[in-house]
């Protein structure tokens, strides 16, 4: 079988674009990384091709923006498009353009489990990747392990799997679980907790962590598979859950899902909060002010996340010197009018 620049950096022990710039000579390489590498194009009497030359000096100035999707559009939710805003400000100011890259479930059944992304980074379409809305078992599948091996340039939004990856993360189980003792210092002990399937992967270690630290909480999940469910399924979950199994407070994962959770309480005839108290996420900061009642959130501040990982990937790219490999992004409680408190 014919060897590949990837089989020599393998063997070399060193990153591809390193190979690559070995072969152009165009940055400063240490004698024993060099000597390695030569050993390897000898072992394997490798003969560069147009592409492994290009890998560092083609440059394509796009960036692959990556989501993993349950419903049928990204731009179905908050938290995506202020992710999209804050990556595109950082790589507009750089002279980069987006390229979005979104799968379906349909895809991946046709494709066998390959990501889609994958065909962009192999056929030298973008200089770089970020990636969004990963389930726990995509992020540990083996091609996305290999590229980040190989060092190709790319960032994940979520929580750090991989000693060689950067990432940026807003740490969801924590402010998942703040969520709820908020709830439980307004003495609701029954709480209906809707969650996103793309988040479905972190739901045992937060019911588990609740039944340590707050054992006298009742979490109720409720997983969605759509940024927008299907608004009759919803009414009748939260109607059982309100109305037989006594719950008094609801979290949301996001402004559309509340919006639609306010529209089902209305319908039903339950007041917030004087019947169920809401309390929800929001992606863009003082979304909940415009709704009524106005709503209590946990702000998580997508658009910095965005920015924080378009500057993390450029500055592999360009071979900027940084130490900084993870960014972990704080999210903030904001006190409005939904919550009541129990007596």
């Amino acid at each position: 079988m014919t060897a590949s620049i990837y089989d020599v950096a393998k063997r070399a022990g060193v990153s591809i674009s390193t190979v690559s710039r070995i072969m152009n000579g165009s940055a400063n390489v240490s004698e024993v990384k060099k000597a390695a590498v030569q050993e390897a194009m000898e072992f394997y009497q490798y003969e560069p091709n147009q592409f492994a030359r290009g890998l560092v000096k083609q440059r394509s100035n796009l960036i692959g923006i990556y989501f993993s999707m349950a419903s049928a559009s990204m731009f179905e939710s908050s938290y995506n498009l202020e992710l999209l805003k804050g990556i595109e400000k950082v790589l507009t100011y750089q002279n980069y353009n987006m390229v979005l890259i979104n799968e379906m479930e349909e895809y991946k059944s046709r494709s066998k489990g390959t990501p889609k992304y994958l065909e962009f980074v192999r056929q030298k379409r973008i200089d770089g990747l970020i990636l969004s809305g990963l389930s726990d078992r995509t992020m540990k599948e083996s091609v996305f392990k290999q590229i980040i091996d190989e060092e190709y340039p790319l960032v994940y939004i979520g929580k750090r799997i991989h000693l060689k990856g950067l990432n940026v993360y807003a740490q969801f189980e924590q402010y998942s679980l703040k969520m709820v003792d908020v709830l439980r210092r307004y003495n609701h002990r029954k709480i209906v907790y809707y969650i996103m399937v793309g988040h479905q992967h972190y739901l045992q270690e937060i019911l588990k962590k609740v039944e340590e630290q707050m054992p006298e909480m009742e979490l109720h999940p409720i997983i969605l598979q759509d940024q927008c469910p299907k608004r009759e399924e919803m009414l009748r979950q939260t109607e059982r859950h309100v109305r037989e199994f006594g719950c008094s407070a609801i979290l949301s994962p996001s402004m559309e899902v509340t919006q639609m959770l306010i529209g089902i309480c209305a319908q039903l005839g339950m007041a917030v909060p004087e019947q169920v108290s809401i309390l929800s996420v929001e992606h863009r900061q003082g979304d909940g002010e415009l709704l009524f009642p106005r709503i209590s959130t946990f702000y998580v501040p997508a658009g910095n996340m965005g920015s924080g990982a378009a500057k993390l990937l450029l500055g592999v790219i360009q071979e900027e010197e940084t130490e900084e490999r993870s960014i972990e992004y704080e999210t903030v409680y904001i006190a409005r009018d939904s919550i009541r408190r129990l007596s």
